[in-house]
């Protein structure tokens, strides 16, 4: 027994020796609403809740919009000290959650996470920064909505929306409670010939101190007037034979027109059936040259029209040969 008490002592002292432990008071604050030009700051407490001297080694935010600050890096037992958390919620909106690491050297909990968040508001929140129209038809109109939310609980007071240099686009806005609601519309017919797409910026102008003008990105396309089928030529064939496939082109309006030239980027491909009175549907036979050789081929062809809202159509060819 007397050779067996010693180790036994020893095993005690290594179960009861002294270590540091690191403590908040809290690890999670919550700033609430917020202005987006409001900078907030909230002090953590930390306290040395061990029994031997602790260190804090190093503050670790989760981005760089967060700043930190530790009172002191080294604490007695029973010590307390304080990291500030400071956050820039500059550009950002709605609700935000950021965090940093705080590593010491607590044997049991080495790195102890510590959060905020907060709900970024503006004077003005739009609901969407970005309006698309696709496939617009020219004679019909297109419209979309845009919702200018209050953050401040005052009624949002739209004075104008206009595009510069873009004559079909138009708006008008009403209020909804403090919810101004802004409807944009796309008129294709007033669009320049030749022009199928595009990205404009309408600019909502409001009564805010804070938030007065509200950019909104328009993108859209129209639908084209002539449409072909199918939209791509492509042949998987043997050499050293002809292929033929055929193109039909049809207005969507049922209107007539004609096909005044095509330009193919490549010889190896030719065109039939130019030269035809105008149509509501033009047919056209492409066809592969027996003389091509074996490979892969990436071409297209340029189709020259009588068309004022689609003066060209561009048709891609491809083929592969064994």
């Amino acid at each position: 027994m007397l050779r067996i008490l010693p180790f036994t002592l020893c095993l005690a002292c290594v179960a009861q020796s002294p270590k540091p432990i690191l403590s908040f008071d809290k690890v999670h604050h919550d700033f609430g609403k917020i202005s987006v030009d409001r900078k907030v700051a909230h002090r953590f407490k930390a306290t040395n809740t061990g029994a031997a001297p602790l260190q804090i080694k190093q503050v670790v935010p989760s981005c760089g919009c967060t700043y930190t600050m530790v009172g002191q890096w080294f604490l007695k037992p029973g010590e307390s000290t304080q990291i500030d958390a400071t956050f820039n919620p500059a550009g950002m909106r709605g609700v935000v959650r950021k965090s940093m690491q705080v590593v010491s050297d607590d044997p049991d909990n080495p790195t102890i996470q510590l959060s905020f968040e907060a709900e970024v508001v503006q004077d003005v929140m739009p609901n969407t920064t970005a309006i698309f129209f696709d496939e617009v038809v020219r004679n019909v109109p297109r419209k979309g909505t845009v919702r200018l939310e209050s953050g401040n609980g005052r009624p949002v007071q739209v004075i104008d929306a206009k595009a510069p240099g873009a004559p079909y686009l138009s708006s008008t806005f009403r209020n909804d409670g403090n919810t101004a609601i802004v409807e944009i519309q796309l008129d294709a017919r007033k669009v320049p010939s030749g022009k199928a797409g595009g990205v404009d910026v309408i600019t909502i102008r409001t009564t805010s101190e804070r938030s007065p003008l509200v950019p909104i990105n328009v993108q859209w396309t129209l639908r084209s007037s002539v449409v072909a089928n199918p939209a791509r030529i492509a042949w998987v064939e043997a050499v050293g034979k002809e292929h033929r496939s055929t193109l039909s082109l049809k207005h969507s309006d049922g209107k007539a027109f004609k096909i005044i030239s095509v330009k193919p980027t490549s010889p190896w491909f030719r065109v039939e059936g130019l030269g035809r009175p105008a149509a509501a549907q033009q047919d056209l036979s492409i066809v592969l040259d027996a003389k091509t050789k074996a490979g892969t081929y990436n071409e297209r062809m340029i189709l020259t029209l009588d068309d004022p809202d689609q003066p060209e159509l561009e048709i891609r060819v491809s083929a592969v040969l064994r």
